[in-house]
């Protein structure tokens, strides 16, 4: 089975596979924002402060996007990559991109949050019951080495997904060509735990409490990729 030793390892044999469709990179905007909130031009995408509507969770503020859905037994590795800056308020923690299966309430197979002190955090919840009846998680405890800073600069942010084609994924997330951290999702069979039918990204800010800030995420994309080893 594939493991991360061969992500890290073999990072630049990625290369795009030749897929006419894909789903995982047609976007739109998740469940409505505030008016101004979310705006596009071409592949880039500027977020800003809004409410949450969307149900479910105990989180306030959110502006993002999703995509298109994959099956939960789909198979195949898919490469996230934009060229991301941001300011606003310094010290908040807020989630930067999902891999949600439709669950309400609880945190999503994997949720990249920006901690208060900027390192990346690999959080996933094993749902178990309505609303945050949750199993708290994630894919990694360690420390990301790079942090993503509300200063304005320009960092090439990278998601590597790589479905096994049983329910479970792999993934890397690397800043400026910098692996931060690797984890692995394996979904639950125990009994009562939410099982995934359906997999597709989110990205954009998603807090807990809302705070000001702008982001810009240019050139968005997601590419079906092949990993040679």
């Amino acid at each position: 089975m594939f493991r991360f030793a061969f992500v890290v390892g073999f990072a630049c044999a990625l290369f795009a596979s030749s897929v006419d469709a894909n789903p995982l990179d047609k976007w739109r905007i998740s469940c409505g924002v505030d008016k101004g909130s979310i705006t596009k031009k071409g592949r880039t995408w500027t977020f800003k402060t809004s409410s949450n509507h969307c149900p479910g969770g105990i989180f306030t503020q959110r502006a993002e996007i999703y995509t298109d859905k994959v099956s939960a037994t789909h198979r195949g590795a898919y490469l996230f990559t934009s060229r991301v800056s941001m300011t606003g308020e310094k010290g908040q923690k807020f989630g930067l991109f999902q891999i949600h299966d439709g669950r309400h309430g609880c945190a999503p197979p994997l949720k990249i949050d920006v901690t208060k002190s900027g390192h990346l955090a690999l959080i996933s919840d094993i749902k178990t019951g309505p609303g945050e009846s949750c199993i708290r998680g994630k894919l990694s405890t360690a420390k990301s080495p790079g942090r993503f800073v509300l200063d304005g600069k320009e960092r090439e942010v990278k998601v590597l997904v790589v479905f096994d084609g049983e329910g479970n994924f792999d993934t890397t997330i690397w800043l400026d060509n910098k692996v931060q951290a690797t984890g692995r999702y394996e979904f639950s069979k125990s009994a009562g735990a939410f099982q995934p039918e359906k997999y597709f990204f989110k990205h954009g800010v998603y807090s807990q409490y809302p705070f000001r800030y702008e982001m810009v995420s240019r050139d968005v994309r997601v590419k079906r990729v092949k990993i040679s080893n």
